[in-house]
């Protein structure tokens, strides 16, 4: 079964973003399209005022609902981003960025005024201190870092801490702010709070974090982690018992994110790398005994392709290390044209703050395209010149069928989705270009859905034998703003060509587009599996046994379940919240919404383990 999927987890970030470089742009992006197509619920929490001691590091397990939001049991407000992929050697794996986005995404201000305001605010629910006075050193401490790969916060760019009293108001107690020098990345820094103030120690007491940031975009950011208020400790209690994961585990490929099953199950020799990348933390002040462990399943066939030997290494206090984790060969199961792996990580030592940081995942799919980006664009790559082309690298080990391609335009100030483009493959770039497909009169589409890759099929499907190059040609002068990985840099890759004459692009990063090889796609073109006025989302993705379903713009609705094939698997009358799928096989499905009314569909996909 052909399987089709562009990414797992993505984030998708729109700003502006100035360079000098006249016309290859990298620019900031002015939305987070993870969280504007969530379609989040809210989470299910307990009423009862919370008891010390008082503990995030928003290492949260990224298969849960709601996983990108903070944590209701602890926290009120949803304002702020949970993440991986924003921070720089956080102390412990996820962290909360503040910047001028909404829950949803979406800036603050959309009127166009470029302003700075109050933005994102994370409240802890109500906390008994009553029972606690001065005399039992509270503390509270948090970990904080500027920018990361994201937006240098400016002078009036504002992260600042309040505290609640017992008479309702709220005392700012920490601050920090941006500053006017060129962009330095401020490492994460533990600040301590003493709460000394008799008006704190009441049955209510509360604390939030704030920022002040340009409203009208993804902009000025602040990460926090590692939150923690207890009795008993004092300002020099910055210790952490805590071996824990940073990120989640690289790619297992050598050239490649992601690419086609039939195009590596017999090559694995060249393609796969001679290590994968699993970064872990001591945060202890002493040199830690630490368990290292890996271990990989490949769902479609039910296996278990690998499994390492428990190894030990002597851990140097307050240190980050990159454990080069060997690969190994996956075999030729499943026999099919797809695989989908899980390879899990896990670092233990004792004693342990918190063991949920101690162990991450990859998921890596091996389906019907090629990636050089994992799936996250936290800006956006264009051209200001018409005529302007881009081109992407890629190979094929065997001969194979070219039939689409999937950009993922990023959403900016200005739509573009009536600007004509071309897409355009060629054989050969330098010294010789040779053109082999054009396809013309196209237009940018913003596909607000799972993986947010609009898809546009060829004509006429091409034999592809060896290396090639995917890309487009712009008609206008505008910035087409193709989404831009910054977690992984394939820059080697990427060209672009502007004055007739072709050029390696120079900005670290992965351009977002994507080929799709191998048998014929399912459908017959990726906007005809869209509607502008029905939506549907569904979670966890992957999920292993409930599918939750959010569908919005539908009147009389049906919900049916096919495999990539288009077998009908399942068909439920009206709209339910909650269905059961643990009785299907491992793999991918297509869940389609629709209106029996207005005659229309929408279908999103989802991966079952």
């Amino acid at each position: 079964m052909q399987k089709f999927l562009s990414s797992i987890s993505i984030l998708f970030f729109i700003l502006i973003y100035n360079n000098t470089s006249a016309q290859e742009i990298i620019t900031e992006l002015k939305y987070n399209n993870t969280l504007v197509f969530d379609k989040h619920q809210s989470q299910l929490r307990s009423n009862d005022t919370l008891n010390l001691p008082f503990i995030d590091d928003f290492s949260y397990n990224q298969l849960a609902p709601n996983y990108k939001y903070p944590n209701q049991n602890l926290w009120l407000d949803k304002d702020c981003f949970v993440n991986t992929t924003y921070p720089i050697l956080p102390p412990s794996i996820g962290v909360a960025t503040f910047d001028g986005l909404n829950e949803y995404g979406v800036p603050y201000d959309t009127s166009g005024v470029i302003q700075q305001a109050g933005a994102d605010t994370l409240t802890s629910q109500p906390i008994h201190l009553e029972t606690l006075s001065a005399s039992d050193s509270v503390y509270l401490s948090f970990f904080y870092e500027k920018m990361g790969i994201g937006d240098y916060p400016n002078v009036g760019d504002i992260f600042f801490l309040e505290l609640k009293k017992n008479d309702g108001s709220w005392n700012e107690v920490w601050q920090m702010d941006g500053d006017a020098s060129a962009p330095t990345i401020i490492k994460f820094r533990q600040i301590m709070i003493p709460i000394t103030d008799i008006g704190y120690f009441f049955n209510n007491f509360q604390f939030r974090f704030r920022n002040i940031a340009t409203t009208s975009g993804n902009n000025d950011h602040y990460h926090l982690d590692y939150v923690r208020l207890f009795a008993g400790r004092n300002s020099t209690d910055t210790l952490l018992q805590d071996v824990t994961a940073v990120y989640t585990p690289g790619t297992l490929l050598k050239n490649y994110e992601f690419m086609p099953w039939t195009q590596f199950r017999n090559n694995q020799a060249d393609e796969i790398a001679t290590t994968f990348p699993f970064v872990i933390r001591n945060n202890n002040n002493v040199t830690t005994n630490t368990a290292i462990l890996y271990f990989a399943d490949e769902l479609y066939s039910g296996s278990t392709v690998f499994s390492s030997p428990i190894s030990a290494i002597n851990f140097n206090a307050n240190t980050s290390v990159t454990q080069s984790n060997a690969t190994f060969s996956i075999g030729a199961l499943p026999p099919g044209d797809s695989a989908l792996l899980i390879v899990n990580c896990k670092a233990t030592a004792t004693p342990d703050d918190i063991r949920n940081n101690d162990s991450t995942f990859r998921i890596q799919p091996f389906f019907n395209y090629y990636s050089h980006d994992d799936g996250s664009a936290e800006k956006a790559y264009g051209l200001n010149v018409a005529g302007g082309k881009i081109a992407l690298k890629y190979k094929v080990n065997i001969p194979d069928t070219l039939r689409a391609l999937q950009f993922h335009f990023a959403h900016i100030d200005a739509d573009i989705s009536n600007k004509l483009f071309s897409i355009l493959v060629w054989k050969s770039l330098v010294p010789t270009t040779e053109l082999i497909y054009e396809q013309d009169f196209l237009k940018p589409s913003y596909i607000d859905s799972i993986n947010g890759f609009a898809t546009y099929i060829l004509d006429t499907p091409k034999l592809i034998t060896d290396t090639f190059y995917v890309g487009m040609l712009q008609s206008y002068a505008n910035f087409y703003n193709v989404g831009f990985d910054r977690n992984t840099d394939s820059h080697l890759n990427l060209y672009y060509n502007v004055t007739g004459v072709w050029s390696q692009s120079s900005y670290p990063g992965s351009l977002m587009i994507r080929p799709l090889l191998g048998k014929k796609l399912p459908f017959t073109a990726s906007q005809n599996i869209f509607s502008n006025t029905i939506s549907v989302n569904c979670y966890p993705n992957p999920t292993d046994n409930i599918l939750h379903i959010k569908v919005k713009g539908v009147q009389q609705a049906e919900l049916i379940i096919t495999d990539l094939t288009g077998r009908i698997i399942q068909t439920v009358n009206g709209i339910e919240e909650n269905i059961f799928v643990g009785n299907l096989a491992a793999g991918m499905y297509l869940l389609t919404a629709k209106d029996k009314t207005k005659k229309q569909s929408y279908t999103t996909r989802f991966i079952k383990f």
